[in-house]
């Protein structure tokens, strides 16, 4: 072997611990960037838990009552959680004493998904009993309300109970304020709102195509006098 052969062996064999130390070090780093990955995920999940928890303990409660043989859950709050779990709780405590559930809504609406949650819940009602959903005198039923109210069997209303209808938007979870995006992912959105709470209810549906061409970026707002005289098919009697 020459000597250069010789050096370039002994060099070659010299640095192999150093390119190990650097794969090791590269590995460690890789092991605590999963770790940590780990962490944070294990603390949101258990950041959720706990607030979850403490939401449904602390929460606004479903006020629930007699009234002329129906019973009826009175619900005065944004359509977020707990309400939809108020909902289960309060039909399974009451579901043996009557026939009928009157759903009495005065709400500014709030999250699509708590209020997918409680439209399970009323249609899992509607399964056994007869549900009336109605908006009282001065009342208002807002926003993601609105899909909740078209849920009764017999909807009812004052009439001067206010309505509102407009696009979903989309909030950040821990500043509640509008998330800016695409316009044809909000496109879409609107699409599948208005298919799914709609389109898939009693609404006119003359009346429906005229929401559908007025709504885009808009607050439309009507009286239950207004939906009536219209026929509309939101309110189907006035109180």
């Amino acid at each position: 072997m020459s000597g250069f052969a010789v050096i370039a062996f002994h060099l070659s064999e010299i640095a192999k611990p150093v390119n190990d130390r650097r794969q090791m070090t590269s590995a460690a780093k890789n092991r605590l960037r999963l770790a940590a990955t780990l962490a944070l995920f294990a603390a949101l999940g258990l950041f959720a838990w706990k607030s979850g928890r403490q939401v449904f303990e602390t929460g606004p409660a479903l006020a629930v009552f007699e009234e002329d043989g129906a019973v009826v859950f009175s619900w005065p709050y944004a359509v977020e959680a707990p309400m939809a779990q108020r909902f289960v709780d309060a039909f399974d405590a009451w579901k043996g004493r009557t026939d009928r559930i009157v759903i009495d809504l005065n709400s500014p609406g709030g999250a699509i998904t708590e209020g997918r949650l409680v439209i399970e819940e009323i249609e899992r009602m509607k399964r056994t009993h007869a549900v009336t959903t109605r908006v009282g005198a001065e009342a208002v039923c807002l926003s993601m309300c609105v899909p909740i109210y078209l849920q009764g069997d017999r909807r009812t209303a004052a009439p001067s109970a206010v309505f509102m209808f407009h696009e979903p938007s989309t909030r950040d979870l821990f500043t509640d304020e509008p998330i800016d995006r695409p316009g044809f992912e909000q496109r879409m959105d609107s699409a599948r709102f208005f298919e799914r709470y709609f389109v898939r209810s009693e609404m006119d549906a003359a009346w429906r195509e005229k929401l559908k061409a007025e709504w885009q970026g808009r607050d439309l707002w009507f009286t239950a006098k207004d939906l009536i005289e219209q026929g509309a098919n939101v309110v189907e009697a006035l109180e």
